[in-house]
């Protein structure tokens, strides 16, 4: 593969690469999916999310092995287009952030709706507009004037959120009841509540986007990538097992986390974690943005969209792009009526990863090396498995909405093309 030529400064190492990965998995979803765990399989549920885990790991070990062959910037996009050629590279690039955009401005209104909850003032009006332009106009200025800047604030961020579930982690363990035997639920149990425990996963793909903006990529990523999903399946597993033998499992509470911490801490304790919630969602938009802004610099860089993408600031990031996806995202939030489409996103991500997979052994053969080795001969049949039953589970809807957006690409692709007097090559 061809190295970055240096356009973009790499200003990112291992430690911003782990935050991107733990921000990516860890948004709201985890805060409310305990009682759900619960009700479906009882005791179960804490090991059901470490399956899951060990699941999903299967499909990070060929992320970080496809890492090691490119540092150039755009993930899954980088890897199909400089496996299969340009228009397959582009429709996964192009698919993947028109739905992370959408999801990116869904997700704004999950923080206003929990930000309402603290300041009921923000929840309607001039105030949530408000909030919204500030949160993602915040976000935008931050990534435009360099990612060494984001990756501070992502540490920030991340040790505000995750100081305050480690600490209820710790006390529901210490205070939860004794385990009994384990029961293995029934699998109609299993099966119809899997899906949900595996979406808790899915977001650490975005940390492989800013692989040109990484200082040696080929080693910080696969390193964070691992290390990110083994710490947040630990986190995982000792929130759900705190909740799973509390008191209140099985009784029902709309917000189990917060419900656990005003077991244990009172008001006070809601109050910490209801805020934690609020920050942890701040910190996966900071993840995304960060991330999926960078995909159509990626495909500018080879000429499958207008070089304005690509132009660089003075800070040695892809302003253009940047500022692209936040006035994109502010403009769809504003809307306050796409939340179904947000779905599409986990849909394109779970293509990305089949299309990714399947791009291995073709890589590897491009750098000299055997199609497979050991550990991808063991990991890639049960990561195609996986995200192929996933995307089997998905509705007709969001497959014609991913569908339109491919056709809305392919149309951006072939004009980006036949303007481009000397375009790129196609590499097939």
């Amino acid at each position: 593969m061809t190295d970055a030529g240096g356009k973009y400064r790499r200003d990112m190492g291992t430690l911003g690469v782990l935050f991107i990965v733990v921000n990516g998995l860890i948004g709201a979803g985890i805060f409310g999916l305990p009682e759900a765990l619960h009700a479906a399989v009882g005791t179960f549920a804490p090991w059901l999310l470490l399956i899951g885990g060990v699941l999903v790991m299967a499909i990070v070990v060929c992320f970080a092995e496809l890492t090691k062959l490119t540092d150039r910037s755009g993930g899954p996009q980088r890897y199909v287009g400089d496996a299969y050629g340009d228009y397959p590279g582009f429709v996964v690039g192009w698919t993947f952030f028109a739905a992370r955009l959408i999801s990116q401005g869904a997700n704004v209104l999950v923080l206003v709706a929990y930000a309402a909850a603290l300041w009921p003032v923000v929840g309607a009006g001039a105030a949530k507009v408000v909030l919204i332009v500030v949160v993602l106009g915040g976000l935008t200025i931050i990534n435009i004037v360099g990612i060494k800047r984001v990756v501070a604030v992502l540490g920030a961020m991340t040790l505000f959120k995750l100081l305050p579930l480690l600490v209820l982690m710790a006390v529901g363990l210490a205070s939860a009841a004794a385990p009994g035997p384990i029961t293995l639920p029934q699998f109609s149990a299993v099966e119809g509540i899997a899906l949900a425990a595996l979406y808790a996963f899915v977001g650490f793909e975005n940390a492989t986007i800013p692989a040109g903006e990484t200082r040696n990529p080929r080693r910080a990523m696969p390193r964070a990538l691992l290390l990110g999903l083994a710490v947040v399946t630990m986190i995982y597993f000792g929130l759900q097992w705190a909740y799973s033998h509390s008191a209140i499992a099985g009784t029902g509470p709309e917000a189990p986390l917060t419900a656990l911490a005003e077991l244990y801490g009172g008001n006070v304790g809601a109050l910490l974690i209801a805020a934690t919630i609020v920050m942890s969602v701040l910190a996966n938009l900071t993840a995304g943005h960060t991330s999926a802004s960078r995909m159509p610099p990626a495909l500018a860089d080879d000429g499958l969209l207008p070089e304005w993408f690509g132009k660089v600031s003075r800070w040695g990031t892809p302003a253009n792009s940047i500022l692209f996806f936040g006035a994109g995202a502010i403009l769809f939030a504003l809307q306050d009526d796409f939340l179904a489409l947000a779905a599409v996103s986990t849909l394109a991500r779970l293509m990305a990863y089949v299309a990714s997979i399947a791009s291995l052994p073709r890589l590897r053969t491009q750098a000299g090396l055997p199609a497979l080795n050991p550990t991808i001969f063991i990991a890639a049949p049960v990561a195609l498995t996986l995200s192929i039953w996933a995307a089997t589970q998905t509705s007709s809807d969001q497959w014609l909405t991913l569908g339109g957006f491919a056709v809305v690409g392919t149309a951006l692709y072939f004009i980006a093309r036949r303007k481009s007097a000397d375009g790129l090559p196609d590499r097939n």
